[in-house]
């Protein structure tokens, strides 16, 4: 039971983005994914979710290979994501926003819908229950009216993951999510990310805040033009004097 990418090689005409890169997500583990920008995470990313093309390797979900299959398809299968840019309609209202990670794996179809009839209204009810109870674990339920224009990047951000969290994915993929994000906003990303592992979510992470890794990370992977560089837990990567020189030197003088 896994995501399991081998040797994915990704082109954008005659860029190499990614060559024979792997990775495994298990289950009820965070696997974070890390490197300077253009090192390809966003786009192992897009391999996976089926967003772009493979020119070589393979995606398998649970054992089964992923070519040919959408990106909805992969939704339905039990992949959730976000994405580096949030992607909502902004005159959307945030329950509403929450509301439509369910639709992938709703049972009303849409003429039940439409007519109204008993088990859709059932499940519709269902679903803005569940809603509300998930922007409560995000600290985000007295916005469930507001619309998406009227709240900060960093509550934005939440909300995407709120959305992605609301299929029940068995798989989750978050894209820079604590980007912008306050200190306390950080601290109810972690606690959702460690509740999702501890329902047995694999959860795979790509994160520039490398103390945010460090405090939930089991495995990291290093990208660095495309390639893997290094692999380990946190601790070790951390310790490595290539990654300070590549990654975490880089990081510490721009922050500087």
């Amino acid at each position: 039971m896994t995501i399991e990418a081998k040797n994915v090689g990704v082109r954008f005409g005659g860029v190499v983005a990614l060559a024979e890169v792997s990775i495994v997500v298990e289950p009820g583990l965070v696997t974070a994914v890390i490197g300077p920008n253009g090192s390809g995470k966003s786009t192992l990313f897009n391999s996976i979710t089926g967003l772009v093309p493979l020119a070589s390797g393979s995606v398998l979900l649970d054992g089964q290979d992923l070519a040919g299959a959408a990106p909805h398809r992969r939704i339905a299968m039990g992949i959730g994501r976000t994405f580096q840019t949030p992607r909502f309609d902004p005159a959307s209202k945030v329950l509403d926003a929450v509301m439509c990670g369910f639709y992938p794996v709703r049972q009303s179809g849409m003429v039940s819908t439409l007519l109204g009839l008993p088990a859709a209204l059932r499940e519709e009810a269902h679903i803005r229950s569940r809603a509300l109870e998930i922007l409560g674990d995000f600290g985000l339920a007295s916005y469930a009216s507001h619309r998406l224009s009227e709240l900060s990047m960093g509550h934005l951000r939440l909300i995407e993951v709120a959305r992605a969290v609301a299929n029940e994915p068995k798989y989750i993929l978050l894209d820079e999510p604590a980007a912008g994000l306050t200190s306390v906003e950080q601290n109810k990303l972690v606690a959702e990310i460690r509740r999702l592992a501890a329902r047995g979510v694999g959860v795979m992470l790509v994160e520039h805040n490398f103390g945010l890794i460090r405090s939930i990370a089991d495995h990291v992977l290093l990208l660095h033009r495309g390639h893997e560089f290094c692999r380990g837990t946190a601790v070790e990567i951390e310790a490595d004097p290539r990654v300070v020189e590549v990654y975490l030197g880089t990081s510490a003088k721009v922050a500087a």
